[in-house]
C-alpha cells in the first residue's frame, strides 16, 4: 500500500498485541510513527522489532509513556508527538488501547469498572478530541477505533461478563459513527475496527493461560483458530489505504464466523 509511504501515524496501545503490529506494519509501508503505551518495556520491544527490520531512511519512530484514561497526559502526547516530529499534522490515528475487566457492574469494585471504560472509551474520546486539529490539517487523514465484537455482544469468553468493557466498546461504534457523520464530507473517513477472539496478551484473562482454557476458547471460533495480531493490523491498514475510500462510519466485524453467524 505505497500510499500511506511518508505518512505520520499516531498508535496508541502499542507495546503489544495488535498495537504492536500496527507500529511494525506501518514502519514496514515506510509511514513515521508516534506511539504510546504506560509499559516502557512494552515499547522498547515493538521498537527493537521495528530496528531489526532496518527503519526506512528519513523514517522517525517515537516512543511515549501514556495513560489514554488521563487527558492531561493525552494533551502531552500530542504536544510531544508535534516537538519530536517537528510537524503540525498527523495523517493517521489509531486509536487502540484498551484492557479487559469491570465484570460486573453491581458485584465488582466501581475501581475496575471505571478504570476499564475509562481506557476504552474515554481513551479513544481524548485523543480523538486531541489530535483532530492536527488531522484536519493534512490533505487527507483516517481515524480507526478499535472496538470488538462485545461491541455488539455483551460478553467475552465462556461465561466471564466483561460489562465495563462491553459497554465501551458499544461507546467505541457509537462515537465512530457520529463522528464520521460529523466529518463525512471533509478529508478525514472515520471507521472502526471489531476483532473477535485474537491471540494477544489480553487473551490470557479469559483461558486462564492454560492450554485448556486456550482450547475452550478455540473451540468458540468455526475456523479452529485465534485470529492473529497481524491479521487484524493488515486489515486496518487496508481500511486506510485508497482500496477503501467509500468506506466510512462502519464498524468492521474482523473474526473467524462466530459472530456473523458463520
Amino acid at each position: 500500500m505505497k500510499d500511506l509511504a511518508g505518512r505520520l501515524a499516531v498508535v496508541t496501545g502499542g507495546g503489544s498485541g495488535m498495537g504492536r503490529e500496527l507500529v511494525r506494519q506501518l514502519v514496514a509501508e515506510g509511514c513515521s510513527v508516534a506511539f504510546c503505551d504506560v509499559s516502557d518495556r512494552g515499547m522498547s520491544e515493538t521498537r527493537q522489532l521495528c530496528e531489526q527490520e532496518r527503519l526506512p531512511q528519513g523514517l522517525r519512530l517515537t516512543t511515549h509513556l501514556v495513560d489514554v484514561a488521563e487527558e492531561a497526559q493525552v494533551v502531552r502526547f500530542r504536544d510531544e508527538v508535534a516537538k519530536q516530529h517537528d510537524t503540525d499534522r498527523i495523517h493517521l490515528l489509531f486509536n487502540n488501547a484498551g484492557i479487559g475487566g469491570g465484570s460486573s457492574m453491581f458485584a465488582n469494585s466501581r475501581e475496575e469498572w471505571e478504570r476499564t471504560f475509562n481506557i476504552c472509551w474515554f481513551g479513544v474520546y481524548y485523543c480523538t478530541r486531541a489530535f483532530l486539529p492536527m488531522l484536519q490539517k493534512a490533505d487527507k487523514g483516517h481515524i480507526i477505533n478499535t472496538s470488538s465484537v462485545n461491541g455488539f455482544w455483551a460478553q467475552i469468553g465462556v461465561h466471564i461478563p466483561q460489562t465495563a468493557y462491553a459497554a465501551a466498546k458499544f461507546g467505541v461504534i457509537g462515537i465512530t459513527k457520529v463522528a464520521a457523520l460529523d466529518y463525512a464530507k471533509s478529508s478525514i473517513r472515520i471507521n472502526a475496527v471489531c476483532p473477535g477472539i485474537t491471540d494477544t496478551p489480553m487473551i490470557a484473562r479469559f483461558t486462564g493461560d492454560t492450554p485448556e482454557g486456550r482450547a475452550r476458547v478455540i473451540a468458540q471460533e468455526p475456523v479452529g483458530r485465534m485470529g492473529r495480531p497481524e491479521e487484524i493490523a493488515a486489515t486496518v491498514l487496508w481500511l486506510c489505504s485508497d482500496a477503501a475510500p467509500f468506506v466510512v462510519g462502519h464498524a468492521l466485524v474482523i473474526d473467524g464466523g462466530q459472530t456473523v453467524g458463520f
